[in-house]
């Protein structure tokens, strides 16, 4: 099932694959015989916990199909996926093994160790074994691998059932009470069965939202969790609670406020885009009281007078201080935003600013090529798709997020070109204002004695309404900020793909998207609201939940990530040489544009300095063009670079380039290490020391996005100075 559909070849639209993952995990079968089981009836206490467990499996699923039902707003119309995630051990994953089977679900099976032919889960849809062997005189894998899989495994779900007895020392240590806390730092839901050894059967609690504070997992994370910490984040729940329901809500549709039009939120918006200026609202009434309000889309009757006043000010307002979308509907603006308009609208001012560009480098054929229309930029995955006698060499399936990519990449790039374009038109248009306040001084043609009084004039405030317009305008549309996020979404796909083959997942796909609000109205009790941070968070997450666990490309279950230790190494070192040619060619370019701006910045003002030094021996009139226009014609070029930070980008690409070079030649070293040096190591000696250089190429590309965001998050549409 691919991560997004809806879209097909289109790269303006997008959906999300409706998909919900639930990871089952607790003790072994020797832990719930000891400290459970071996407390009563036997049979019966192992009968009520596998009985529990399909009702708590069967509410979640149904809860989780009637969110998808509710919107096709962000998911696809297609049938959604239902997966439960656990391991191949005894006790708590057998009981879930036999629970998928009997609710008829995709089961996906995580693992450690190589399996062997007669163990369980042959009917798996997908696996993946991690391939750790135990060290010498020890029969499993160190716990650091138990903590591995346990901790892809929460990435890969929405929520964890638990199965927990609670008989922990001070500390908590086994690996279920492990994968609790770890589950509630990242704030996913967490349904608990508690087996109290002295009762028959397990008792069912849920992680409170509202205690999920920042202060609690502050404490969690830098304090000894004891049993009675971890248990105080919970409260028994019912299966037909509506707290189910709102977690379920939290994790599928935290976008659910921003579909409904009568929101605060989306009446202001609709106000203010239904504002009309000043001719637009006289022609409005004039045709309406003509009896032609039918020949325009507008066939109501215009508001009134006062109404259009208080809307003005509204929208000036708005357009001053322009009101900060919430996180919700910047989920449904994520997935609805059609950049196609803006194309339409501006492939003029676009070719323009091409050409104006090439001709500022002295680039006569390439002003000519940038006039053409724009040409599309295709795909822009580069998927390894190897040939059919090679396919053993790259033995994992590509994830789906191709379309989803190059539908974020295009978007990236259509909103950067719209905010360099406004930028472009912005700062020239006030060197223009210099020109057109000079040639009027100068009464230039045709603003001579005789001809057209007050042309020049009139250009100027033509040139200064744009500008404020314009600047308005951009930051009210936020072509800025669409340009970041965008950008965003399309780089952490990059780095998802770069490890996904070893499971090497960016911080950005666990870490937390939402957190607690308790808000307390005039006179009523305390409410919980669960406030979402960050739509970005929550689209990727979603995506990899969507695309699941990594599939072997020949279909073979399970996944046995480390038996390709060479294939894998050859894949990544294709998809880094990607990214190093990517950064080299972005400093190349960034550098080339700066140098001839920087050129021909330096011109201008030179031509200023010697036109000044000759001023004092010779009278020119004309001369306040160069003493006024030019170096308000330099600074705007000044601005420009500064406003889209070229210098720092420049020197930003060079500096990744270079360390993805020397990341490339350890990976090169590393290999030859491996060939020339009969070197005692295991598999999955091999497949850590991979996921290690691995793990370094993504700490370098998020650091540069990290710092690329950092530098032009402020950058918006300004006044030029």
């Amino acid at each position: 099932m691919a991560a997004e559909t809806g879209g097909g070849e289109d790269p303006y639209k997008v959906r999300l694959t409706p998909a919900f993952s639930v990871l089952v995990g607790g003790h072994r079968g020797q832990r719930l015989e000891r400290n459970w089981l071996s407390h009563g009836d036997a049979e019966a206490r192992r009968a009520s916990l596998q009985a529990t467990l399909e009702r708590v499996l069967r509410r979640l699923y149904g809860a989780a199909a009637e969110r998808f039902a509710s919107t096709d707003a962000v998911y696809a119309d297609v049938s959604p996926v239902m997966r439960l995630i656990t391991g191949r051990a005894t006790g708590t994953n057998e009981l879930a093994r036999s629970a998928a089977a009997r609710l008829d679900v995709d089961l996906h099976l995580m693992s450690t160790s190589p399996e062997t032919a007669g163990e369980p889960g042959a009917h798996a849809r997908r696996g993946v074994v991690l391939g750790a062997e135990p060290v010498h005189g020890a029969e499993d894998p160190p716990e650091s691998v138990h903590r591995l899989r346990d901790d892809l495994a929460l990435t890969f779900s929405d929520m964890l059932v638990a199965v927990w007895d609670g008989q922990e020392p001070h500390e908590v240590t086994s690996g279920a009470g492990q994968m609790i806390r770890d589950a509630v730092m990242r704030r996913q839901g967490v349904l608990l069965l508690y087996l109290d050894p002295e009762q028959d059967t397990p008792q069912l609690m849920m992680l409170t939202a509202a205690r999920v504070t920042d202060a609690a997992l502050t404490r969690l994370d830098v304090m000894e969790v004891t049993p009675a910490a971890l248990l105080s984040l919970f409260d028994p729940v019912e299966l037909d609670s509506r707290r189910i329901d709102e977690w379920l809500e939290r994790i599928l549709c935290p976008f659910a406020p921003a579909l409904d039009e009568n929101t605060t939120e989306n009446r202001l918006i609709r106000r203010i885009d239904d504002q009309v200026g000043v001719g637009h609202y006289v022609v409005w009434w004039g045709l309406w009281l003509l009896g032609l309000a039918g020949v325009t889309r507008r066939r109501r009757r215009p508001p009134g007078l006062w109404n259009w006043v208080t809307g003005s000010w509204m929208w000036l307002h708005a357009m001053l201080e322009p009101p900060a979308r919430s996180q919700p509907s910047r989920v449904v603006e994520l997935l609805q935003t059609d950049a196609r308009d803006e194309v339409r609208r501006h492939w003029l001012v676009n070719r323009l600013h091409a050409a104006s560009s090439a001709l500022a480098m002295l680039d006569l054929p390439g002003a000519l090529r940038a006039l053409r229309p724009r040409p599309s930029r295709g795909n822009r995955y580069n998927a390894v798709r190897p040939s059919p006698e090679r396919e053993a060499e790259h033995p994992i399936r590509e994830p789906a997020f191709e379309h989803f990519f190059n539908w974020s990449d295009e978007q990236a790039s259509i909103f950067a070109t719209r905010h360099q374009d406004d930028t472009w038109m912005i700062y020239y248009a006030a060197a223009m204002a210099v020109f057109a306040a000079v040639a009027g001084a100068l009464q230039v043609w045709p603003a001579a004695p005789g001809e057209v009084p007050y042309f020049w004039i009139a250009v100027e405030f033509v040139l200064l309404h744009f500008i404020v317009r314009r600047v308005l305008k951009a930051r009210y549309r936020d072509h800025h900020g669409h340009w970041i996020r965008f950008r965003f979404l399309a780089e952490q796909l990059r780095y998802l793909r770069l490890g996904y083959p070893l499971l090497v997942l960016p911080k950005t796909f666990s870490a937390p998207y939402w957190r607690p609000e308790n808000r307390r109205p005039e006179g009523r009790p305390l409410e919980l609201h669960s406030e979402l941070e960050s739509a970005e968070l929550w689209v990727l997450q979603r995506l990899l939940v969507a695309e699941g666990m990594p599939q072997d490309r020949r279909g073979r279950v399970p996944y046995r990530m480390s038996e390709h230790n060479e294939a894998a190494l050859d894949y990544i070192h294709d998809v880094l040489d990607e990214h190093r040619e990517y950064y080299r060619r972005s400093a190349h370019n960034l550098e080339i544009n700066h140098k001839y701006l920087h050129r021909l910045a330096f011109t201008l003002f030179f031509a200023t300095f010697l036109v000044v030094t000759l001023h004092f021996f010779f009278h020119f009139p004309w001369s306040l063009f160069f003493t006024a226009f030019f170096p308000a014609w330099g600074a705007a070029i000044h601005g420009i670079l500064a406003q889209n930070e070229v210098v720092r980008m420049s020197a930003m690409s060079g500096q990744v380039w270079r360390q993805l070079r020397t990341l490339e030649e350890a990976f090169a070293l590393h290999k030859q290490v491996q060939e020339d040096y009969a070197v005692e190591q295991t598999r999955w000696m091999r497949t850590e020391e991979l996921r290690e250089l691995v793990g370094a190429a993504t700490h370098i590309l998020s650091d540069a996005n990290r710092y690329w965001r950092s530098l032009l998050r402020h950058n918006q549409a300004d006044l030029p100075g």
